[in-house]
């Protein structure tokens, strides 16, 4: 496919951005796009002795497979991967998106990726409390729409949660999934490429699809957060393994300074192997058609070049289009809460309610963390120009800058209590900014900020509400429920103790300056009010308040919206198999399931998790292998 940026040119005309930074933003985009943005080596899937990508169909054309797979993302191509292993299976994998371009392999440049042609581009809805300085007090919800979805686009640190999180799970009437039943399906996926990592062999796999390595290249900033942390009394710990009290350089889902999607990773390898797994892209899915009476889903409807098509599955339908777009499928289909469906005209198959318990790891991103100039990685215009060139013209294995994601992999977990034994509350992220341009207008930055990571001096110092009380919902566009985004209402901050966690995190990392390696490296956080929030007094209560209500942000982890729970449970949609309650041979299988969101990172435990589906799938049609 062609990669399309994202256009800067408006944001940047229209408000008072720096015209520096949006000359070499206009520059750095036009190179990626030369470079990397061109169609790369795409197998086309054969459909009998045709490729499906140049199949002429009519409209009304009809297929039958076994299982219908909606949704390229985390969860859908390791599914599609292991349920193809079974030869006398026909898998189909629709994916909305089209195929993944060349320029989601480079780590650095993840930035680049959102707002283009391969996410969604989804907003939050105001709610008066979250995204106040946002034009129209609405956040951006970056998701992927490509193959491999948001395993394409995000910063691919690859962490498991807690046990705790999946031990509750079990204790709640979720069966098979405690944190030991769990483990072994963590393992299956990767191949962990890590020395100090691989000491720790019985929880690490060895031999399998995802590739999970240390980024080649490691800067000093990534460092002295690493070390600020241990100075105030974190362990050194295996994050990869288990999210607990600690800090870490993490590990990643990439391979040689390359990025592992789930498409990478399970897709590409067998796709030209297995003529029983079928993928179209750029196929809009509209409709889960289910039998009212027998209460049976048998078939999906897409939409595709302009044509709608119909295609039925013999054994099951799979939803795994994530947390936001599984529910709107779900409940276009008929199957929601009642009040809802019934507002906008859709026949009621099943009232479940679909797209509430919607959860995400909360955080700001006005809370910025100065290096001086000896360790800044700030380079020129021309230099960053290079660097691209350069990581373009490197062998299989990349090195450099752009190899990295740099100080987004300095993790830290605290528990605001304390507590070195309970499991986290809160999480650290990172991510580099340039400070005077951010300082100058933050808003308009967080906007127009698309050049690589790689290249910084401060860090925006993200503090992750792990386990948030709040919970918002997916409802359906009223205008066009089918075809228009979906009203995301996040729910942050409804718990007042949402809250109180977050300004507890945000006076412990602040602290830091008092560490001997802030100290010792010029490292201190920016205490020059942000605008919006300068008629507070930095360090004190409202003005952290005032950081939370008006610079919302998320690291784009939403779960819980089809959530997993006994069929006793009022408001679960699917059961510990991933059964949609109360409809026959329809599954939903991603992190809309997870009926609490896990403590870290979703796209290992995404992962996971399709890895136990596939096989229940299996075990439930009596497959041996």
């Amino acid at each position: 496919m062609t990669w399309v940026p994202a256009d800067i040119g408006p944001v940047c005309e229209s408000t008072q951005a720096n015209l520096t930074a949006c000359s070499i933003g206009f520059l750095y985009l036009s190179l990626l796009q030369q470079l990397f943005g061109k169609p790369g080596d795409i197998i086309n899937p054969s459909l009998g002795k045709l490729s499906i990508n140049n199949y002429e169909r009519k409209s009304g054309w009809v297929e039958h497979y076994d299982f219908i797979i909606v949704g390229a993302g985390s969860a859908g191509c390791v599914l599609a991967n292991r349920l193809s292993e079974i030869k006398q299976w026909r898998i189909l994998l629709l994916e909305a998106g089209d195929e993944e371009p060349e320029v989601t392999s480079i780590p650095g440049v993840a930035t680049s990726l959102a707002e283009s042609n391969i996410d969604w581009k989804y907003k939050t809805q105001p709610d008066g409390r979250t995204c106040l300085l946002e034009k129209g007090q609405v956040c951006s919800w970056f998701r992927g729409k490509t193959m491999g979805g948001s395993s394409a686009i995000n910063y691919m640190v690859y962490m498991r949660g807690s046990r705790h999180d999946y031990d509750g799970w079990a204790a709640e009437g979720n069966d098979g999934w405690s944190y030991e039943e769990v483990l072994p399906y963590f393992d299956k996926s990767i191949n962990l490429r890590d020395s100090i990592s691989l000491k720790n062999n019985n929880y690490h796999g060895i031999g399998g699809e995802l590739n999970v390595e240390r980024f080649p290249y490691l800067d000093e900033p990534s460092k002295i957060l690493v070390k600020g942390f241990h100075d105030k009394g974190l362990p050194i710990v295996d994050l990869g393994l288990e999210s607990k009290v600690g800090v870490n350089i993490n590990l990643s889902t990439s391979k040689d300074g390359k990025r592992q999607s789930t498409n990478q990773a399970f897709i590409k390898p067998i796709r030209d192997e297995r003529p029983n797994l079928h993928i179209i892209t750029n196929a809009f899915a509209t409709k889960i058609f289910i039998h009212p009476v027998t209460k049976e889903a048998y078939a999906i409807q897409y939409f595709k070049d302009g044509k709608y098509y119909n295609v039925f599955a013999n054994k099951e339908v799979i939803v795994s289009s994530g947390a936001i777009n599984s529910p709107k499928l779900l409940k276009c289909s008929g199957v929601g809460p009642r009040d809802e469906l019934e507002s906008l005209g859709i026949p009621i198959i099943a009232d479940l309610k679909v797209g509430y318990n919607l959860q995400d790891h909360v955080t700001t991103d006005a809370l910025i963390l100065k290096f001086s100039n000896q360790y800044s990685t700030v380079v020129s215009d021309s230099e960053l120009l290079n660097e691209v060139i350069k990581y373009r013209n490197q062998p299989e294995n990349k090195s450099g800058p752009l190899s990295s994601t740099t100080a987004v992999n300095s993790i830290a977990f605290i528990n605001t209590k304390g507590s070195k034994e309970d499991p986290p509350n809160i999480q650290f992220h990172f991510d580099g900014r340039r400070v005077a341009e951010y300082m100058s207008d933050p808003t308009n930055y967080m906007a127009t900020n698309i050049l690589p990571i790689s290249f910084y001096d401060s860090v925006g110092a993200r503090p992750l509400l792990l386990k948030p009380r709040s919970r918002g919902n997916v409802m359906l566009n009223k205008t066009d429920p089918i075809f228009g985004p979906p009203l995301i209402y996040t729910g942050f901050f409804q718990a007042q103790e949402d809250v109180d966690d977050l300004l507890d995190a945000i006076k412990f990392v602040v602290s830091l300056d008092e560490t001997e390696a802030f100290k010792k490296s010029g490292a201190s956080f920016d205490k020059t009010p942000v605008k919006g929030c300068d008629h507070n007094e930095w360090g004190t209560d409202d003005y952290f308040k005032c950081l939370l209500m008006n610079y919302t942000a998320t690291i784009y982890h939403p779960a819980g919206t089809c959530k997993m729970g006994p069929e006793w449970e009022e408001d679960a949609v699917v059961d510990p198999r991933f059964k949609v309650h109360g409809i026959r041979r329809l599954r939903v299988v991603d992190a809309s399931t997870m009926r609490t969101i896990v403590r870290g990172n979703l796209n290992a435990p995404t992962i996971m998790m399709a890895e136990k589906a596939s096989d229940m799938i299996k075990e439930d049609h009596i497959v041996f292998y």
